[in-house]
């Protein structure tokens, strides 16, 4: 009686513990929930097996029963973050990939050195917990004790099993096994998704268009793509931050009707949230759905550029300005672009503000008629090459998650562009604000896009304004997936070829208009300035109103 008082106690409270670790739910407000209070079966099945099979454990099965729990529980934290952050569960098959971006991106907080200190501290403070709890719930059997005890637990677990979750179980698919059945369907998936990219990537919207006829109704212009980092319905909905960025889109209407130009606004469904850019900007290109980096590899590896190439085909010259992009962007032949400005392009010298590497302003200050005029082509020759339009991707960095320091605006562009206006700015974060930084970031990067456009816009140009994606999960709760765009032009005519899409007069979108999936823009483009008529089905049309799908 004095040993099952002295083991007992111990052991039930590790298996309750370790039940609650490795059946750790993936939505935050779901921990301690009536499904999550229960054991996992694993757990006192495996005491049962042990007793039954008058095991005696030694360091050994301890540590492989501590580092089980421990790569379940990994998986779980995996799940939540995933879908705190990406607004989905963790992809063993695509997520690792995004490793280093992720770093990229979190060392601009607390460092790099603090961050892989807490990291490895978390990890590692995660093993010895296992390793802890594992000994205690193995302790009875290791001392010979309660192996009677052991069994009828084991038992009585196993018929709660047989008649469903309860109090006292959790679901089954919540244990370690449903972890690990989980994640091999998503390696199969994974698989699956592959040979639906296959199939898609035969179609091809633009192949039956002739070269006269593709982009013939745009014929001569400038075409302007920019992007607005993170800029999600949110900003227009959320009151922390829709005073501020509303404000800004009702000066810019002002302004930019004053300028001659038309406007029409509306919603677009991004495959992303969160993060992963490059992801969003691929799948507008290709007109096919990524969401992972797998997916935008097919698209890549099958030729398939999309939008700057069929430009390109039809007499455009592309240029696309990445001042994020710190090293040599390998895809950007790929992605039909002749010339690229990443960061070692901009003569900026001044400091970085957060990950952005250098300001809204001074980007644009930089794109003057004079910088976009192209290098002397050594076929062509520089008259033949200045003669064709300009189609220009741009990609405003400055309200790049972790929205602080935010740059000071400057009443002026003198000193932009090196950045020797900025030499003096106040570089220290603020975290205490993130919602409030994140309103003042679209603010800056609306306001800087939109003084560019008044006064550097090429005359006739049709322009496009759209977020890539929304913000993290906890600013953008309850948007989904949607983003803002925004179309302009100086001609009229331009956008009244847009009819029929769900897009509001003026710079301010509705926020129950239909969401235009971004896949489903370069084919809307093509078929809408194009003259002869599209063979083929819009890639993904059966993707619809299904923005959350986790795969192409």
């Amino acid at each position: 009686m004095a040993d099952r008082v002295r083991y007992w106690p111990a052991a039930l409270a590790a298996l309750a513990a370790l039940s609650l670790l490795t059946g750790l739910p993936a939505v935050p407000g779901h921990v301690l929930a009536a499904a999550h209070r229960g054991l996992v079966l694993e757990l006192p099945l495996l005491l049962a097996l042990l007793a039954l099979l008058h095991v005696r454990p030694g360091p050994r099965i301890v540590w492989a029963v501590a580092l089980g729990c421990w790569l379940v529980l990994l998986l779980r934290l995996a799940d939540m973050a995933a879908l705190m952050t990406a607004g989905r569960r963790f992809e063993p098959a695509f997520d690792p990939a995004l490793i280093p971006a992720l770093w990229e991106v979190a060392a601009t907080g607390p460092g790099t050195v603090m961050l892989g200190l807490g990291l490895l501290a978390g990890t590692g403070g995660l093993l010895l917990l296992c390793r802890w709890l594992s000994g205690l719930l193995l302790r009875p059997l290791q001392e010979n004790r309660g192996r009677a005890g052991t069994l009828v637990l084991g038992i009585a677990c196993l018929l709660a099993a047989m008649a469903g979750p309860g109090w006292l179980l959790q679901p089954p698919d919540r244990g370690p096994a449903g972890a690990i059945i989980e994640q091999a369907d998503r390696w199969r998936e994974a698989a699956r998704m592959q040979a639906r990219m296959a199939a898609d990537l035969a179609q091809d919207p633009s192949s039956g268009i002739a070269d006269a006829d593709l982009f013939a109704l745009l014929r001569g212009r400038p075409v302007i793509l920019a992007w607005v980092e993170s800029y999600g319905l949110s900003a227009l909905t959320d009151p922390r931050q829709a005073d501020i960025v509303g404000a800004r889109l009702a000066a810019l209407d002002g302004m930019l009707t004053d300028a001659g130009f038309h406007r029409r606004s509306g919603l677009v469904d991004s495959p992303v949230i969160g993060g992963r850019s490059w992801l969003a900007h691929g799948t507008l290109r290709a007109g096919i759905r990524q969401d992972q980096p797998l997916a935008q590899r097919l698209v890549l590896d099958a030729g398939r550029c999309g939008l700057s190439c069929a430009l390109n085909r039809a007499g455009w010259r592309t240029l696309a300005a990445m001042p994020g992009l710190s090293m040599p962007w390998l895809e950007g032949p790929a992605w039909g672009f002749e010339q690229v400005m990443d960061r070692a392009a901009f003569p900026y010298a001044g400091p970085a503000f957060g990950w952005s590497p250098l300001p809204d302003q001074a980007l644009l200050a930089t794109l003057t008629p004079e910088r976009l005029l192209p290098a002397a082509g050594p076929a062509a020759g520089p008259a033949a090459e200045d003669e064709r339009p300009l189609y220009l991707e741009i990609v405003l960095t400055s309200s790049h998650a972790p929205w602080t320091p935010l740059p000071p605006w400057l009443d002026g562009s003198d000193g932009a562009a090196d950045g020797t206006a900025f030499s003096h700015a106040d570089l220290r974060p603020d975290y205490t604000d993130m919602a409030g930084g994140y309103a003042r970031s679209l603010d800056y990067s609306l306001r800087a896009l939109g003084d560019w456009l008044v006064g550097q816009a090429p005359p006739g140009a049709l322009i496009l304004i759209l977020g890539d994606h929304p913000a993290l999960d906890w600013i953008s709760a309850g948007q989904g997936h949607r983003v803002p765009l925004h179309i302009l032009s100086r001609d009229a005519d331009l956008l009244r070829r847009l009819d029929g899409l769900d897009l509001a007069d003026g710079m301010v979108p509705s926020p129950t208009a239909a969401a235009l999936p971004m896949w489903d823009i370069y084919p809307q483009l093509l078929s809408r300035f194009s003259t002869q008529p599209l063979q083929r089905r819009t890639i993904h049309a059966d993707m619809r109103g299904q923005p959350g799908r986790g795969m192409p």
